[in-house]
């Protein structure tokens, strides 16, 4: 198939998807997936989209792996004939091991009898071996070759495979009452509880979501494997100007365009303590400022006492 083909329907099945995704951002952002949401026509026309798109990729990966396989095997078959030309070659003409000679009669008369000759000898060693073994047996025991179907050894064989059942079965249902005796009277898990109305909705949900969630991931691979496709045959600049490429460009730049805007960051509270910090003085400088102007004690001592005379020996 054609790469062009192919790539053609990923793009288109991409260019859907993008259409119901971005154009009605309002279903994408919905849930189209879960009820009510997908009942609505925006969610119905969406699904359907993403339905025939992945339809299609599925389409086109299947056929490039079909055509990549035929490829490969064309060229394992002539590898091969060229191998078994090759052993030919080096083969006498009348040998029954050259491929040429498989369906010659003197060939298949050989091959005949030597199968022939092998199946008596494993059937002979095979009648030895058991003749070996029941020599060494009581001419009663039930082991031996020619007891089997004697009927008091067939008894004795459906006796004991049934007091194996009946071992089975008891200890099947010891080890069932003892795991619910560690379990809540209202416990799904209990083997009582198996049936209970609540216990089988309760399962029937978790296996639906579970489901659901299976085929979310699977359509998102789908589609990321198709992007990844598309881009990769877009990105070589000889497919750069194909129709399906320029689509897709213009598909990628409307989806931008109808993106929200995000919102401007908001700053931290780290950067606004800053911000509202700086213009105050910090305790130690106002504490410097408005102490700087009044006297300390030391200097207030030193002012009073500089004019103080000290006695002089006369006045004493």
């Amino acid at each position: 198939m054609n790469p062009r083909k192919i790539t053609s329907g990923v793009c288109v099945s991409l260019l859907l998807i993008l259409g119901i995704q971005f154009l009605n951002p309002t279903a994408a952002s919905a849930g189209c997936r879960d009820y009510p949401e997908s009942i609505t026509p925006a969610c119905e026309a969406q699904n359907m989209a993403e339905e025939k798109a992945r339809q299609i990729a599925e389409q086109a990966t299947r056929q490039a792996r079909e055509d990549q396989a035929a490829i490969d095997n064309a060229k394992r078959d002539a590898a091969d004939r060229a191998a078994t030309q090759a052993a030919d070659s080096a083969l006498a003409p009348d040998d029954c091991s050259r491929s040429t000679n498989r369906y010659a009669q003197n060939c298949i008369d050989a091959a005949t009898e030597r199968a022939r000759l092998q199946n008596e000898a494993i059937n002979a060693a095979e009648v030895a071996a058991t003749k070996a073994a029941d020599s060494k047996l009581a001419a009663d025991d039930c082991s031996r070759s020619t007891n089997r179907l004697v009927q008091s050894c067939v008894d004795a064989a459906v006796e004991k495979a049934r007091a194996e059942n009946e071992a089975k079965d008891v200890a099947n249902v010891a080890a069932t009452k003892a795991a619910d005796a560690l379990l809540a009277p209202d416990d799904c898990s209990r083997s009582t509880n198996k049936f209970v109305k609540s216990c089988v909705d309760a399962a029937v949900a978790k296996a639906a979501a579970e489901n659901a969630a299976i085929q979310r991931a699977d359509q998102a691979a789908e589609i990321s494997k198709s992007v990844e496709f598309a881009q990769d045959y877009c990105s070589k600049p000889e497919n750069k100007l194909a129709q399906q490429c320029a689509s897709l460009a213009t598909a990628k730049v409307a989806a931008e365009k109808l993106a929200p805007l995000k919102p401007s960051p908001s700053p931290s509270p780290k950067s606004s303590a800053k911000a509202k910090s700086s213009p105050s003085p910090s305790p130690k400088s106002s504490a410097k400022a408005k102490a700087s102007p009044t006297p300390t004690v030391s200097a207030t001592s030193k002012a009073k006492s500089t004019p103080t005379a000290k006695p002089s020996p006369s006045k004493k």
